[in-house]
């Protein structure tokens, strides 16, 4: 066998041989998947209690980038289980679909006055905080306590002050990579 042929992999594709290679680390990669979202999350809250807050559009944005590790999971998974990816995708797409038009409408209620910035990123993070959860019940488990972390960050952003959000939200967050690092590896 050549070279170049063994590069490629089986299918003969040049990235054939990366994504076995991942396909193998896949609990790793699960792993630090999660915790890339989880930072993502944390890195939010400080977003959110800035002064001039762009809040609603980073929570927008974490919409399309929950939406789009979910989405790529889900087609990994279909993939290595044999099953048919399709179904799995659309139902994937729809899910991140719908809490972004949910998103839009919170945006829309800002811009026509219903609401102030502040609560629309609030709403808008509920909004996520809940389509994350909701993934994690029809799709993987690990975004349940991303959900249950976004939920936390929502109602300490509401309840608490700028330092001690941390003082809950990270101790959290560090509950929650004990649990899935153990889940994974232990």
């Amino acid at each position: 066998m050549s070279e170049n042929t063994t590069r490629s992999g089986a299918g003969g594709h040049p990235g054939a041989s990366t994504l076995a290679r991942l396909g193998a680390e896949v609990p790793h990669a699960d792993f630090w998947i999660f915790v890339g979202l989880l930072v993502l999350a944390i890195g939010g809250a400080a977003v959110s209690q800035a002064e001039d807050s762009g809040g609603r559009l980073y929570w927008l944005a974490l919409v399309l980038v929950y939406g789009l590790v979910s989405v790529a999971r889900s087609w990994f998974q279909a993939k290595d289980q044999g099953g048919p990816v399709w179904p799995m995708v659309r139902s994937q797409v729809f899910h991140w679909l719908g809490a972004l038009v949910a998103i839009q409408i919170v945006l829309l209620f800002e811009s026509s006055g219903m609401t102030d910035r502040g609560p629309a990123a609030d709403y808008t993070l509920l909004v996520l905080a809940l389509s994350v959860f909701l993934a994690g019940v029809h799709f993987n488990w690990t975004f349940m306590l991303l959900g249950g972390i976004l939920a936390a960050v929502a109602v300490a952003l509401q309840e608490l002050e700028q330092l001690t959000v941390y003082l809950v939200i990270v101790p959290l967050a560090l509950l929650a990579i004990w649990v899935v690092y153990k889940r994974k590896f232990g």
